[in-house]
This record gives structure tokens, C-alpha cells and sequence, in this order.
């Protein structure tokens, strides 16, 4: 027993945990160590898949599964082991990729990801400047995912991104979720998945007491995680949105965010 016991950090990686993409400083990974050895459950929550966690093993060990494909995956990575999902069907995705195929000429590209039929992690890519709807392309990508997906990605410029996003969610809205994780990638899961949710899944079901969960996030896809957590963290340099939906704000990504979280908790626990 630690005075870390019970509390679980589930942390976004770029712009959050990151002081640039890959590189975690040793400030924050000697506070996530600290933080560890005093009971603390540490995690990640990614847009992106179970093996990026390999970018940081030198610096920073997960002790609780992984939050993966912006929660619509949790992954024990250290057992490899599946834990639990939020798909979306395959057939869903074919029509919504089609409506912006036939409405929006100017995207630049879909990505697929989920298991494929192999039965291993994937992500599928789709040009749409080399294909047409009616060439039967789209259909033959899709069959990678025979039944079901996890999340869609697709990319634009900015301008037409904030013009998808409306679009899609009026249509779309009342079964899927459409985040942005960076300025021309707009993100489509399932209305029921999202980091929040595979969090709340870890505090009810992982087997340990977990009492406090502290999510940590910069951008619209870390919003339900800061909702959903007993304590939402944005950094500073967090979207405004993001900001509002947080609880406390802390320092930059470029000043140790992390290490400065962990030290105003410990902060809280020793004054009671």
C-alpha cells in the first residue's frame, strides 16, 4: 500500500504526455515511476494502436491495460491479450464513406482500422483520388473488416473538416461519435466508445480498487475522457474546448505536464 493506491493516470500521448511526438522527458518519467511505486496504476489513452506503447518502454511502463484507437480498444499489452471492444459494423462504415464520397470530392484520404481478417491489429488506407465510387474499390478495401470495424479516420483540410464534422454528426450523430484529434483528421467510431468509456470500464471492471481516476488530454478526442474521469486534467496547450471540459488545467506539454500533476496530487493527499 502506497499513498498512490487506488488512483489510476490515464493519459492522451501527443501534445499531452509527449513534449514532441515520441519523446517523453525524464522529468515526467521519473514522476510516473514515483508515482507507480507508491500504488499507482498508470495507462495510455491513443488514438492510436496497443504497439505504440514500444515508443516509450524505455521510459515509462504501463502497470493497467491500455486505452487504444481513441477507446474503442482495451488491450493488456503486457499479456497481448484482447480485454474488450466498441466496434462499429463494416456495412455502417461503407455507407457513410460512400455519402462522403459522393458529397465531399476533396478529402484526401480514408483510413480503416481494426482486426483484420487474419485476426491481427490493422489499418487499411483508401485513395480516393485514384478510384470511383462505382469501381467496386471501396467495397474490396472493406472486405478486410468482414464484419465489424473500430474506428475511421479521414483526412482533409481544415476548413473542410470543420465542414464534415457538422455534416456527418446532423446526419450521423445518433450512432456515432465524429472527434478530431489534429486539425485535418476527423475520427469515427461508435456512439458508445470513446476514451471516457474504456476508462469508466477499467474503474468498474479491472479487479483492483480503483477510487480516483485521473485523465489527462489536449484535443476534442480526450473530451470524454476528461468527462468521464473523477479528475480531467487539460494542458495548457489544450484547445479551448478541452479547457472547458476539464476540471483542472495544468502546464504545457513542453513543461513536464505529467510530473506537474502527479506532484499536485501527492500535494492534495499529504495536506488530507
Amino acid at each position: 500500500m502506497g499513498k498512490f493506491t487506488g488512483y489510476l493516470i490515464c493519459t492522451d500521448c501527443d501534445g499531452t504526455l509527449t513534449y514532441e511526438p515520441g519523446k517523453v522527458s525524464d522529468e515526467n518519467a521519473q514522476a510516473i515511476k514515483h508515482f507507480q511505486a507508491q500504488g499507482g496504476l498508470f495507462t495510455l489513452a491513443t488514438g492510436r494502436f496497443p504497439d505504440h506503447a514500444e515508443l516509450f518502454k524505455d521510459k515509462i511502463q504501463m502497470n493497467a491495460p491500455m486505452v487504444s484507437l481513441n477507446g474503442t480498444l482495451l488491450y493488456d499489452t503486457e499479456k497481448q491479450a484482447l480485454i474488450n471492444k466498441w466496434s462499429i459494423r463494416t456495412k455502417d462504415c461503407y455507407h457513410i464513406l460512400s455519402y462522403v464520397l459522393e458529397n465531399y470530392p476533396d478529402v484526401w484520404g480514408f483510413w480503416m482500422n481494426g482486426v483484420l481478417k487474419d485476426g491481427s491489429f490493422g489499418s487499411v488506407g483508401y485513395n480516393p483520388s485514384e478510384h470511383t465510387l462505382d469501381d467496386g474499390s471501396l467495397e474490396k478495401t472493406l472486405e478486410q473488416f468482414p464484419n465489424e470495424m473500430l474506428k475511421m479516420v479521414i483526412t482533409s483540410s481544415a476548413d473542410n473538416t470543420v465542414k464534415l464534422q457538422k455534416d456527418l454528426k446532423q446526419k450521423y450523430g445518433d450512432r456515432f461519435r465524429f472527434d478530431t484529434s489534429w486539425q485535418e483528421g476527423l475520427e469515427i467510431q461508435s456512439i458508445d466508445s470513446g476514451k471516457g468509456v474504456a476508462v469508466r470500464y477499467l474503474k468498474e471492471h479491472l479487479g483492483r480498487h480503483i477510487h480516483t481516476t485521473v485523465g489527462v488530454g489536449d484535443f476534442e478526442n480526450d473530451i470524454t475522457l476528461l468527462e468521464y474521469s473523477d479528475i480531467g486534467y487539460a494542458v495548457d496547450n489544450a484547445i479551448d474546448s478541452v479547457k472547458e471540459a476539464a476540471d483542472r488545467v495544468t502546464v504545457s506539454n513542453q513543461e513536464h505536464a505529467l510530473a506537474a500533476i502527479i506532484k499536485e496530487l501527492e500535494e492534495e493527499i499529504k495536506n488530507g
